[in-house]
């Protein structure tokens, strides 16, 4: 609960005495470790004006430090030099407080200095390349002062106690708000870096909520200002919608260097400035008392209703006596009856003493009855206060271990936080190699595509150039074809017998003629002789034809002979040597020469039986044939 609690005399002995224990006040005297403060604290000598002297006042501080958007108790020691993480939480009147904060109170402003400089030492700072003593956190100052009225003026102007203690709480917040980094200049890494990535996530959020809350206020709207975002907003937002004010202080470094930097803190100034905060209304802080909670159990005497008691009545009233001394008559008779009212006063005297003594019996009785059930109320409150005392304990230690327990899920958060770094660092580098891969692929199949394109081109100028040869030969046949006509024409005038015998001359020229256009005519003859000699001797031979290529017919009237033959394509196996019916072996293969003619040709051999079972293939001819125009030039040997 975010408040203050009322408590007795001896309850606040007890308190004060618990806080002994546990080594809380220990904070404002004690010196920690490193030696005394160099900071000395000097009284200014300033007092305040216009304090009420009716009503009491206490001063109580706290610091705390925000660091990786978790909150830490600066004058925590219970756990020594282990900070202890806190937890943020809203009270009844939806004000946010920090749970189980060490608020100490003081006494004076040397005291206050002295514990503000022990969390100074316990704040966290780092070296950069910026700065050699840098802020790592965001560090809240918090000082309270609480007042209690004692006493109000009534409407008579006359001072008179109030029915209840009223309350009210100032609270002050000195924020040293951490720099913004660029980590391009800071050039921080690991849990530098994670501090800075921090920091600048908190103080952009409080300019998110500035610019929003600014903008609310010019367009009239009603914008969600996202406080939840950081502990650093949210822990102020309170401030921020009316409940306070707040005042800020821009610091600015005027190097040239820092331009950028500058001129985003003055922009974050001019929004901060313009926007308008409406001032809540004063109103006094609930308080709490310590009250017994569990009901009394009643004993019988006191379950009884004491009965009504009329008022005593002592006769008749007296009457007001005014004598008259110059009428004595009248004088007489005001004395007679006044003596008359005293006669039966003192007469019914004597039952108004039994009246009276009966009824202080029985005011004794009740007083017995109401101590015995004093006393057996002190012994349930005596009892009650040990029940709570114990339930104070376990719920201290309840919170303890919940803290342990939320220290524990920070830390395996921040674990898995890390995790999830090294997770997307992986994914990174995975999809770098992916892509990496495909650039590869992409890269391959352009190399494929670009081979493609190369023998496509290879390909159609291949074509082209068997297509030129193909025109100019047919131009020179048909050139062969004139020549021929114009030859017959020569003949046909001439008579019939001297055409016939000059027709059978002109062929034999012809012919003569284009066995001497051959280029080697001498070789024509060695082929034709051999080609007969080798059709004559492997009349009765069978063959092994090996056709390598599937032969493109030429149209040649010369054609290979063999009538008792085997074809194959491949020697795949050794029984096709290894038979003992064929003798000879011819390799078929074609192929164009260097004038583009194609040209097969055919690679004779014998199939020679060895002693050791084997077979031996002797190549010891080879035939050619092709077309060639008897008008050609022959080839140079």
């Amino acid at each position: 609960m975010n408040g203050f609690e009322v408590q007795s005399d001896i309850d606040a002995a007890e308190a004060r005495d618990l806080e002994n224990k546990m080594n809380i006040r220990s904070l404002k005297f004690e010196k920690r470790a490193g030696g005394e403060s160099k900071h000395l604290y000097t009284n200014d000598g300033m007092t305040v004006m216009g304090i009420n002297e009716n009503n009491l006042y206490a001063v109580f501080v706290s610091y705390i430090e925000i660091y990786n958007n978790t909150v830490y108790d600066l004058l925590d020691d219970t756990n020594g030099k282990t900070l202890q993480s806190k937890i943020l939480r809203e009270d009844a009147q939806r004000n946010m407080y920090i749970n189980n904060v060490v608020e100490v109170e003081v006494k004076s402003a040397a005291e206050a200095y002295d514990l503000f400089n022990i969390g100074q030492k316990r704040k966290r700072m780092g070296h950069t390349v910026l700065n050699a003593v840098s802020s790592r956190s965001h560090s809240i100052f918090s000082i309270r002062l609480v007042q209690v009225i004692q006493q109000l003026q009534n409407t008579d102007g006359n001072l008179v106690i109030p029915e209840c203690n009223m309350l009210k709480v100032s609270q002050l917040c000195l924020v040293d708000l951490a720099g913004s980094e660029r980590c391009s200049r800071t050039k921080n890494t690991g849990i530098r870096l994670k501090e800075a990535s921090n920091i600048n996530n908190s103080l952009m959020t409080l300019r998110t909520c500035m610019e929003i809350l600014r903008d609310n206020q010019l367009n009239n709207a009603n914008r969600l200002v996202p406080y939840r975002d950081s502990r650093l907003t949210l822990l102020f937002k309170n401030y921020f919608e009316g409940e306070g004010c707040v005042h800020m202080i821009v610091c600015v470094n005027p190097a040239s260097e820092d331009y950028e930097e500058n001129m985003q803190v003055m922009k974050f100034a001019e929004i901060s400035k313009n926007v308008k905060v409406n001032k809540g209304e004063s109103r006094y802080t609930p308080y709490r008392k310590k009250i017994i909670s569990k009901t009394i159990t009643q004993t019988p005497s006191s379950s009884k209703v004491p009965p009504i008691i009329p008022p005593l009545i002592f006769g008749p009233q007296i009457p007001i006596v005014k004598l008259d001394l110059e009428n004595i008559d009248a004088c007489d008779a005001i004395l007679a009856r006044l003596l008359k009212v005293l006669k039966a006063r003192k007469e019914n005297a004597v039952a108004f003493e039994r009246e009276l003594t009966t009824r202080e019996q029985n005011f004794r009785k009740q007083l017995i009855e109401i101590n015995q059930e004093n006393v057996i109320s002190k012994h349930e409150i005596h009892n009650m206060k040990m029940i709570l005392k114990q339930e104070k304990f376990r719920t201290q230690n309840y919170e303890t271990k919940v803290l342990n327990l939320e220290t524990v899920n920070d830390n395996l958060s921040s674990k898995a936080d890390e995790l999830q770094s090294v997770i997307r660092n992986l994914k990174c580098t995975i999809d770098e190699k992916d892509l990496k891969i495909n650039q590869n692929l992409l890269e391959k199949e352009r190399i494929r595509q670009r081979q493609v394109i190369e023998k496509e081109k290879l390909n159609q100028e291949v074509d082209a150039h068997l297509r030129r040869q193909r025109e100019e030969l047919h131009a020179q046949m048909q050139m062969k074809d004139i020549k021929l006509q114009k030859v017959k024409e020569i003949l046909e005038k001439e008579d019939i017998t001297l055409t016939q015998v000059k027709a059978e001359n002109g062929s034999q020229t012809i012919v003569e003629a284009n066995v001497s256009k051959t280029p080697t005519p001498s070789h024509h003859r060695n082929i034709a002789t051999s080609g007969s000699r080798r059709r004559s001797r492997s009349a009765g031979d069978v063959w092994l034809e090996h056709n390598v290529i599937v032969p493109t017919e030429l149209g040649t009237v010369l054609q290979p002979s063999m009538k008792k033959r085997k074809s194959i394509t491949k020697l795949s196996k050794a029984s096709d040597i290894l038979n003992p019916k064929q003798s000879k072996y011819c390799l078929i293969s074609q192929e164009p020469d260097v004038d583009g003619v194609m040209e097969t040709k055919l690679y004779k051999a014998d199939i020679i039986q060895t002693c050791g079972g084997g077979a031996q293939v002797v190549f010891n001819d080879v035939e050619a044939l092709r077309q060639e125009s008897p008008t050609g030039s022959p080839k140079k040997s």
